[in-house]
């Protein structure tokens, strides 16, 4: 894998060194938000937009009219919105960092350049020229982790408001790039910040979930384009614990000769400290999914975001650079390579990382998919992970299905199997999911899904995986209800109800769900969420980490959420939550609290507070010992945003998560499934987590930053008599596991 990497890069350093002028052809449109070109005129025109959030499916209100075009180029797609905005709707225009949702005034414009609802490609420009973008996958699911190179600009009149993008050729591989014209299926929407509603074309909607096989095809011309972008890369980092200063150095390269063919390396990658995680303490058996925001692992990823119904991935490129087998910490990565392309119909795609050291694994997946015809995708994934301190590798292999039959029915499935070696043991097992979803109307979908995984089925090596040895059947149904009058108060609601019938893979059976939700959208742009959960008594197989089965009791869960739109300065939210924790049906009490205050278009901050509170609090403690608490716990968080000048970001971003466990009881689980109390108390403990980042970026240019970042964070468990969270506060800001200053400076050549 080394040498395969290293061999990549100076095959790229010699392409540069012998001078290949690899340029983008000059767009005709000038991307300024003046649509005075005469292209323009000639474009094709989308003009039907409807009501789609609520799903409405009416015309706009008068005054707020939306006018998309698109041209293709040279350089690549351009996309024009001209909007209508009457002066009684307020205009809301926060400036916010790339990728941040907020109320506020948008376009969003959507593409699937293959044209057959695999993956689709995502761009959305505020009113005040923020932006955002992502890949949609498995029809509805948008990744926003993804960040690629395009441009827009937006202009302002007492009417309204006019948006020009333009998309390169280069930002996505495409397949059957051969001829002079190619179908791509297209989608325009948007928002308003005052009232939360959206207005799209064609009328579809990612709640719905039939998405981006509803978006319109067309036939555009299409342009061959090359490209080849080295970004180097310094890192700088003084560590104020140890006082040391800590110096790396690296680079990233992309190289596109052509649409089908791309390929991304990075030598001596650099990931440090300038995204932050949400704060998490987790004393559940399942591991907390943390997505990745490093730009190598997202840029181009779609084609093996391959998941299973659970929420779990087949290739989790956090794995990659984690915590060591040696538990000595983060790993340092050596090189990674990734290709991606297509021949003919065929698409692939290929991913390699080598990390570094004694401990250091080794990563390999690989993609293929093709269309067999209309309507019907197949594929395969296979992933190699060589993890040589612990004696172990892991292969996984999934053979997936997608197919159209027509437009109300989807069904989606996959085969898989793990075959895992370690000090000369073998352990392989099998598991395999269905999912069929009709949308016979407007009004109702329906959805049955079908999942078996076995007891030793383990792809967690490269993959996140919840569990193991299950079988499940999953009956959804959704009714939607629009209100009839344009004036009433309440524009829609959506009924939901979701059946779990589920058992491991031994015959035991797990507690059945029924999950029933209702939602309200008021024509204010408030919204409401309610969901309530019936849970029957079953076996629960997690909780005590292999040693035993636990028979639960049945109990109920309920939450209740409130998003208010903008008034004014401020936008609020609320929720009240009651989840079954603990070792009776008595649920614990959740409250969430959060505000976001826009003093200014170039400034906004976010404040949330959420108490919880319950009197049976149930946690493993090792073997078929378990500890009973009583639980406080606390959490608050801040984030502050400011835009002095046009490419400077100041931002800082501070999380305090605290539990107080008191009043404990040792409880010891019997081979009968009870639980039973041993007469043992345990003593009061206290977890307290803290973390702040103080970061100022500067961009230089496209996908070209500067970085400043102070972070400082730590984490501590403690045995003591229970304290007041004014006293677990005050501690958690002296809490100094990490202290340090990092610049960076990565540019794009």
């Amino acid at each position: 894998m080394r040498a395969a990497a290293t061999g990549a890069w100076m095959c790229v350093w010699v392409v540069v060194a012998m001078g290949l002028d690899i340029q983008n052809a000059q767009a005709a449109v000038v991307v300024d938000g003046v649509l005075d070109e005469p292209e323009w005129a000639q474009a094709k025109r989308f003009d039907a937009f409807k009501l789609t959030e609520p799903f409405r499916l009416s015309a706009p209100d008068a005054g707020s009219g939306t006018q998309a075009r698109l041209v293709s180029t040279p350089a690549g797609i351009a996309v024009a919105f001209m909007l209508e905005h009457a002066a009684s709707l307020p205009r809301l225009k926060p400036r916010l960092e790339r990728d941040q949702v907020a109320p506020a005034d948008s376009v969003n414009f959507m593409i699937d350049f293959d044209g057959d609802a695999r993956v689709a490609y995502s761009f959305t420009v505020g009113l005040s020229g923020s932006i955002r973008d992502g890949v949609v996958a498995n029809e509805n699911q948008l990744n926003a982790d993804w960040d690629t190179d395009w441009s827009s600009a937006v202009t302002e009149t007492a009417e309204g408001w006019q948006v020009e993008l333009l998309i390169p050729w280069s930002v996505a591989p495409m397949r059957g790039t051969d001829t002079p014209e190619r179908t791509v299926a297209v989608y325009f929407s948007r928002a308003l910040g005052s009232n939360g509603e959206r207005q799209a074309y064609p009328a579809v909607s990612p709640a719905r979930g039939r998405f981006v096989s509803g978006f319109e095809r067309i036939e555009i011309p299409q342009y061959r384009a090359a490209l080849l972008h080295v970004w180097p890369y310094l890192t700088a980092r003084h560590d104020l614990i140890d006082g040391g200063t800590y110096y790396k150095s690296g680079a990233d390269v992309f190289w596109k000769p052509s649409p089908t063919f791309q390929l991304s390396a990075t030598v001596n990658p650099d990931f440090g400290q300038v995204e932050s995680d949400d704060l998490v303490i987790n004393f559940d058996a399942v591991e907390t999914f943390f997505s990745d925001k490093r730009p190598f692992f997202t840029e181009n990823q779609s084609i093996f975001d391959l998941g299973t119904p659970d929420s779990g991935r087949l290739v989790h490129t956090r794995r990659i650079g984690g915590d060591a087998d040696d538990g000595s910490g983060a790993s340092d990565i050596d090189a990674a390579i990734k290709l991606n392309g297509s021949f003919g119909r065929l698409g692939y795609g290929l991913l390699a990382a080598a990390e570094d050291g004694a401990a250091g694994r080794d990563f390999y997946a690989m993609r293929l998919q093709a269309p067999l015809r209309a309507g019907l995708n197949v594929g395969w994934l296979g992933t190699h992970t060589q993890r040589p301190y612990r004696d172990r590798s892991a292969q996984v292999h999934a053979f997936d299905l997608g197919w159209k039959p027509n437009e109300a029915v989807i069904v989606n499935a996959q085969l898989l199997g793990s075959f895992i070696e370690q000090r000369g043991v073998a352990v392989n097992d099998s598991g395999g999911w269905v999912r069929v979803g009709w949308t016979p109307s407007d009004r109702w979908s329906y959805e049955v899904e079908a999942t078996h995984f076995g007891e030793r089925l383990d792809f967690n090596d490269l993959g996140f995986q919840r569990r193991a040895s299950l079988n499940e059947l999953e009956l959804t149904a959704v009714h939607l209800r629009r209100s009839a009058s344009e004036d009433a108060r309440l524009r829609s609601s959506q009924w939901s109800m979701e059946l779990q019938a589920r058992s491991n893979d031994r015959g035991d059976r797990l507690p059945t769900f029924l999950l029933l939700g209702n939602n309200y959208n008021f024509r204010s742009g408030n919204a409401v969420y309610l969901n309530a959960s019936l849970i029957s008594e079953g076996w629960e197989d997690l909780i005590s980490r292999g040693n035993g089965l636990w028979r639960r009791s049945g109990r109920y869960r309920a939450q209740a959420d409130f998003i208010s739109r903008r008034y004014g300065e401020w936008a609020f939210g609320a929720s009240f939550t009651l989840p079954p924790i603990g070792l009776s049906a008595t649920p614990a009490r959740e409250l969430g609290l959060s505000a976001r205050w826009y003093p200014s278009e170039a400034f906004n901050a976010a404040f949330e507070f959420g108490p919880e509170r319950t009197t049976d609090w149930l946690i493993w403690e090792g073997g078929r010992d378990f500890g009973r608490y009583s639980r406080r716990g606390e959490f608050a968080s801040l984030d502050l945003s400011w835009f002095p000048a046009l490419k400077h970001e100041l931002r800082l971003k501070s999380e305090w998560l605290a539990i107080r466990a008191g009043d404990g009881a040792r409880y010891r689980l019997q081979p009968s499934g009870q639980m039973v109390a041993s007469g043992q108390a345990r003593p009061d403990f206290d977890v307290n987590s803290f973390g702040l980042q103080l970061r100022y970026r500067y961009l230089l240019g496209p996908q070209s930053d500067i970085f400043l970042a102070y972070s400082r964070g730590g984490f501590q468990r403690q045995q003591r008599d229970t304290l007041d969270a004014t006293t677990l506060f005050e501690e958690a800001l002296a809490l100094r596991d990490s202290d340090q200053l990092l610049a960076k400076i990565r540019y794009r050549f």
